[in-house]
This record gives C-alpha cells, sequence and structure tokens, in this order.
C-alpha cells in the first residue's frame, strides 16, 4: 500500500466549510489539492458521527469489570500467574484474552510481577532432628541463650 498523507484538522474544517457555503466535492479537491474520494471521505465522516478528528486506536478488549476481577485476584494472589489469569478472564467475558493483556493491567495498576521463591527441600530425617532439637532447646532459659554465639557458617 502507497504511503498516505494524513489530512490536517485545519484542512478538514476548511474542506466541511466549503462544503456548507455550496461547494462541489470536485472544486473543494481542487481548492485544497486533494483528490475527490478524500474530500468523499471527510464529509462522509462528518455527516454519520459529526468527527472531524481521528478516532483513538484500537479498542481495548477488557471491560472496566475484568479489568477490577483481573486486579482482585492480584490482591488475594500477588503469585498467580498472567497465562492463569487470562485463561479464567477469557472464561468470564466469553473472548480470548492474551497473558500480556493481563499483564498491561497489571503494570497499569503498579503491581509488580511476583514470582513465588524456591525453598529448599529438607528430608524427613532432617526434619526430625530439627524438631528434636527444637523440643530439647525450647525450655533453656534466657541467660542460655545470652552465651551462644550464632555464626553463618563460618
Amino acid at each position: 500500500m502507497a504511503p498516505r498523507r494524513e489530512t490536517s484538522i485545519d484542512v478538514r474544517k476548511f474542506v466541511l466549510r466549503l462544503f456548507k457555503k455550496g461547494k462541489s466535492y470536485r472544486e473543494i479537491a481542487k481548492i485544497i489539492g486533494r483528490s475527490n474520494t478524500c474530500v468523499q471521505k471527510i464529509i462522509r465522516k462528518f455527516k454519520s458521527g459529526g468527527l472531524i478528528e481521528n478516532e483513538r486506536g484500537r479498542k481495548c478488549i477488557l471491560s472496566d469489570i475484568a479489568r477490577r476481577k483481573i486486579l482482585k485476584e492480584i490482591k488475594i494472589n500477588p503469585k498467580v500467574s498472567a497465562v492463569k489469569l487470562a485463561a479464567e478472564t477469557s472464561q468470564i467475558i466469553g473472548r480470548s484474552v492474551g497473558a500480556e493483556s493481563v499483564r498491561d493491567v497489571i503494570r497499569q495498576a503498579c503491581y509488580k510481577s511476583r514470582v513465588a521463591r524456591k525453598k529448599p527441600s529438607i528430608s524427613l530425617q532432617n526434619q526430625k532432628k530439627r524438631l528434636e532439637f527444637a523440643k530439647i532447646h525450647q525450655l533453656k532459659t534466657r541467660n542460655f541463650w545470652n552465651k551462644v554465639i550464632f555464626s553463618d557458617e563460618s
């Protein structure tokens, strides 16, 4: 497709002024230096919706209700994945919603993405030893614990 010049808002207003004065499409096109179809489209757009400016871009797939539902889920469980949220949301609104759309909603609400931290798995034998140690030292006095030197594996 050939590159197109966008008609400025001032020129569009000028086209409408000339049209209201009774000029034909051809005369208007000659005056502004554009094609007949350009003039026709400007006038047709004005007649159908009363618009001169371009409409904003693509419409949002998510409604306000869907956005609030996503943010509510994030508030309850911040570690839920965007893919799962997208699947739930698409079931609710009946249209497919991508994970990136969900991430956009989360970012716009200034939430940070969370990932569950991996916990080291403890063997059953080690669990029993830890519990036994805790039970033995549970009743020790404060004086005893003041004498203990805590170190970090060094």
